[in-house]
């Protein structure tokens, strides 16, 4: 887990885990054009790649997440958690930010709010919602016959 990095510092940290990975999944704001970047997005720079310090040219074709209301993918990863499974030693502080991970507290009306608190175990438990939105279609549903009553 990070921030304030360059696209080029996380592709060097993909690289040197040394994992294959199958695919990498991005939220829809990847496709955002900037003037920074001569109007490309940073889905555009991650399928061009960079060229890192062992000389060899690194891409990523991300799959784009689809854009849903928080509270939809508050819902998927609902549905998807009890089909996974952590390692609890590398994934000890992912679990951390999942398990506290919170809607927000009204003190005025002495009540939770409607939105998730934003603190320091939210972007963990953001990465892991959009994780859980990219499956959420891709998960076999069994059907359930329950009739018809009139």
């Amino acid at each position: 887990e990070n921030s304030g990095e360059g696209m080029r510092h996380y592709f060097k940290v993909l690289k040197d885990k040394g994992y294959k990975y199958s695919k990498h999944y991005a939220p829809h704001d990847i496709k955002n054009r900037s003037l920074m970047n001569d109007g490309k997005s940073r889905l555009d720079i991650a399928k061009e790649g960079y060229v890192l310090d062992d000389g060899e040219k690194y891409s990523v074709n991300f799959e784009v997440v689809p854009s849903i209301t928080v509270m939809d993918g508050i819902e998927q990863v609902r549905e998807i958690l009890p089909l996974c499974e952590f390692d609890e030693y590398k994934c000890a502080e992912g679990i951390t930010h999942l398990e506290n991970y919170r809607k927000e507290w009204n003190d005025k009306l002495g009540c939770w709010k409607d939105n998730p608190l934003h603190d320091i175990h939210s972007h963990g438990a953001d990465g892991f919602r959009m994780f859980a939105v990219a499956m959420g279609k891709k998960v076999v549903a069994k059907t359930l016959d329950i009739g018809m009553v009139y």
